[in-house]
C-alpha cells in the first residue's frame, strides 16, 4: 500500500511539473524572422481571454527597424491584412503587426471600430476596457520580447480599421504611436459636439482644448480616388452615415475639410494631410503600397 501510495504521489508530481512546462511553453514567444502569429493575454480589455497578433519581421537587424501596426477591415481578416504587407516589409524594412479583433471576442462595430468606449446601453466604459488601450500594450510586448530600440510605431487602418484608427488618434490622447493613418473608412466621428458617438463627439468627454491639441497633430486621411460606390456591400447607409457624403471618397474629404475649417475658425496651425490615390477604390493591398512607399521610402 505504501508503495502505491509513494507511485500515485510520484505520477502526480510528475503530471503537475509536466503541465507547468507545457504551459510554461504556451506563454513564451519565439519571434523568428518572416511571418507568424503570436497571442497576447493579461490585458484587462480581453476579460481574461487570449487574442492573435499577425507579424512579419523582415530579414535583417530587427532591433533598428521601425513598426506599423496594421488594423483590418470587417471580415476581421488579420492574417490577409498581413500578408498584404509582407513584401512591403521586405522592401523598406519595417515590422508589421496586426492584431486580430475577432468578432467573437469583439461583437460588432461598438467593440472594435468603436473603440469599446460604450457598453451596448450606450452607458461609458472604463478606458482600460477600451479596444484602443490594447494597442500600445503589444507594442511593448514586441519591443521587449525582440530587444528593439524603437519608441514609437506608425498605425495604418484601412476601412472599418480605419474607423479604429482615426478614433483612436481623437480619443486615446498620449500614446506611443508617431504617424497615424485612416485610409478608407466608412464613416468618422466628426469634430461637432451636437452630434452623438460615433458620428460627432457628443457625450465624450473631449474639450475644446483637446479639440484645439488634435487639429495641430499629425493626422494623414488617405483616400482611393475611385472608392466612390453608394452601393458598396459593406457601406454603412444610415442617416447619420448619408449625412457624411454619398461614398466613403466624399465622407473623408467631408471629414478632413471641416475638420480644417474648425482650425481655421479656432485660429490654430492645422497639421491633418489629405492624401488621395488615383485609379484605387476600396482596396487595402493597393493603398498599402501607396502609403508605404509615403512612410518608408
Amino acid at each position: 500500500m505504501r508503495n502505491l501510495l509513494l507511485r500515485i504521489t510520484l505520477l502526480f508530481f510528475f503530471s503537475f511539473f509536466a503541465s507547468q512546462q507545457l504551459l510554461s511553453q504556451q506563454q513564451q514567444t519565439t519571434f523568428t524572422e518572416g511571418s507568424g502569429y503570436f497571442e497576447f493575454s493579461g490585458h484587462p480589455a480581453l476579460k481574461g481571454q487570449k487574442m492573435r497578433v499577425f507579424y512579419h519581421i523582415p530579414d535583417g537587424e530587427n532591433v533598428e527597424m521601425p513598426f506599423l501596426f496594421v488594423m483590418h477591415g470587417v471580415l476581421r481578416n488579420a492574417n490577409t491584412y498581413r500578408d498584404n504587407w509582407i513584401d512591403l516589409s521586405n522592401k523598406y524594412n519595417f515590422i508589421v503587426l496586426v492584431p486580430e479583433f475577432t468578432q467573437e471576442l469583439f461583437p460588432k462595430s461598438r467593440s472594435y471600430n468603436y473603440g469599446n468606449m460604450f457598453d451596448i446601453e450606450f452607458f461609458p466604459v472604463s478606458k482600460e476596457l477600451w479596444t484602443f488601450s490594447l494597442i500600445d500594450p503589444i507594442f511593448d510586448y514586441v519591443v521587449q520580447e525582440i530587444g528593439s530600440n524603437q519608441e514609437n510605431y506608425d498605425l495604418f487602418g484601412h476601412s472599418a480599421g480605419s474607423q479604429f484608427a482615426h478614433r483612436y488618434f481623437l480619443f486615446m490622447g498620449q500614446t506611443k504611436a508617431n504617424r497615424i493613418i485612416a485610409s478608407n473608412a466608412g464613416t468618422y466621428t466628426m469634430l461637432d459636439e451636437s452630434i452623438e458617438f460615433p458620428y460627432g463627439l457628443k457625450d465624450t468627454d473631449i474639450s475644446s482644448e483637446e479639440i484645439k491639441r488634435l487639429l495641430q497633430n499629425k493626422l494623414i486621411i488617405h483616400l482611393g480616388e475611385e472608392d466612390t460606390d453608394p452601393n458598396h456591400k459593406y457601406l454603412n447607409v444610415s442617416a447619420q452615415a448619408m449625412a457624411q457624403g454619398p461614398n466613403r471618397f466624399e465622407r473623408g474629404k467631408n471629414f478632413f475639410n471641416r475638420a480644417k475649417k474648425t482650425a481655421s475658425d479656432l485660429g490654430v496651425h492645422f497639421g491633418w494631410e489629405l492624401r488621395t490615390v488615383p485609379k484605387v477604390a476600396h482596396n487595402n493591398g493597393e493603398m498599402a503600397i501607396d502609403i508605404a512607399e509615403y512612410l518608408f521610402k
